[in-house]
């Protein structure tokens, strides 16, 4: 029997919190404080989604390129690999502020008479996204400083679940990742 295995070193996140903040927001100093703030003086603020339904989907592609030639025939002599595309998904329940700047790609609320707002939405924009994932033994994160809504988010009205908004964000720049420990520490 194998003894690697070491149900310690495994982590099941069952809270996660996403944020946005303008395009270009640095990564907070403490991206796990309650409301992250990027720097001081004022400082940039993030804006909390707030509740999301059954957590977030990171999916990287890339494609990979084998060459070969003809006098060579034991495997690939070479490979390239394109640039490398992130896109995060999420359903967001809550009508927050992140949640409509997000829907509205960049557009506007216009009050249209006293208690009666059009939500008119704008033709994109780009904004920086972070996730915060906590377990009871450890803590992730997931930023990237700029990003779009990908396709316009769907949403279903037939009385069975939440109303949301099912967010794809598409990363225009490297998804970084971290967390509250070092694995590689012995």
């Amino acid at each position: 029997m194998s003894n690697h295995a070491d149900p310690n070193k495994a982590v099941v996140y069952l809270d996660c919190d996403f944020y946005r903040a303008p395009a270009g927001t640095l990564l907070p100093a403490n991206p796990f404080a309650e409301n992250p703030v990027t720097g001081s003086s004022p400082g940039v603020a993030w804006d909390a989604f707030g509740g999301l339904q059954m957590g977030f989907d990171m999916t990287p592609s890339q494609d990979i390129k084998k060459h070969r030639v003809m006098n060579f025939r034991k495997s690939a002599y070479g490979m390239t690999s394109s640039p490398r595309d992130d896109t995060m998904k999420f359903r967001a329940t809550d009508r927050s502020k992140a949640t409509f700047l997000t829907m509205l790609e960049g557009g506007e609320v216009i009050e249209l008479s006293p208690g009666n707002y059009e939500y008119k939405k704008g033709n994109g924009e780009e904004f920086a996204v972070l996730a915060v994932c906590r377990d009871i033994t450890a803590n992730a994160w997931f930023y990237c400083e700029r990003n779009r809504l990908g396709t316009p988010p769907p949403r279903s009205f037939k009385g069975e679940d939440l109303d949301g908004w099912e967010f794809e964000l598409i990363a225009l720049n490297e998804v970084r990742e971290g967390g509250d420990a070092n694995p590689l520490e012995p």
